[in-house]
């Protein structure tokens, strides 16, 4: 099996997925995620420490039937931590504070909402978790994303014992069996799907 058809096949069957789903549909599925994240902060002990001495979060503007993490970064706000965006320069990416997503996003890279103020970038060991975004994962930690390979050049520059939790986020239909992977691919360390 070729790794990078299999991956492309992927994509394009949960992109197909992604485009029937409604607004209201999406909505839900933002306070669906926020609970999630509630649930397992209460019954993962590791999470609960994670999560409680946590500072910086970095979280995602969804897109194009992405699942909406808009709840759970309120959440963080209101929770004392400081939120960061990712900024697409180049072949890389960047994370930058954001207090106000309304005011503080604009269509970027790939139509993708990122931060107006190129200012202010965090270090990348000062971000404790990292909410991922992603086509599809799998029960192993494994993910497959848009196919940009942005997020798995960034989490490559960070030592491994300075990187952040890495938590996947999905909606029941991206969990897949066993995921292709690529030696460049960087699984996380919990999915939570809804």
């Amino acid at each position: 099996m070729d790794i990078e058809w299999e991956k492309a096949r992927i994509r394009s069957q949960i992109r197909e997925y992604r485009k029937l789903l409604t607004k209201e549909e999406l909505l839900q599925y933002d306070k669906d995620l926020l609970e999630e994240f509630k649930a397992a902060v209460k019954a993962d002990k590791e999470l609960k420490k994670a999560f409680d001495s946590s500072r910086v979060v970095a979280v995602y503007k969804a897109v194009g039937g992405e699942l909406p993490c808009d709840a759970l970064a309120a959440y963080m706000r209101k929770a004392g931590k400081k939120t960061a965006y990712p900024l697409v320069k180049g072949e890389d990416m960047v994370f930058i504070g954001v207090k106000d997503p309304a005011s503080e996003l604009i269509p970027g890279s790939y139509g993708i909402p990122e931060p107006s103020c190129k200012k202010g970038i965090i270090d990348s060991e000062s971000i404790d978790i990292m909410i991922l975004p992603g086509i599809a994962f799998d029960p192993e930690g494994n993910r497959l994303g848009q196919g940009g390979g942005y997020y798995d050049r960034w989490l490559s520059s960070v030592p491994v014992d300075k990187r952040p939790l890495l938590i996947g986020v999905c909606m029941e239909n991206q969990m897949m069996g066993l995921l292709p992977v690529s030696s460049s691919d960087i699984p996380v360390d919990m999915v939570l799907c809804i």
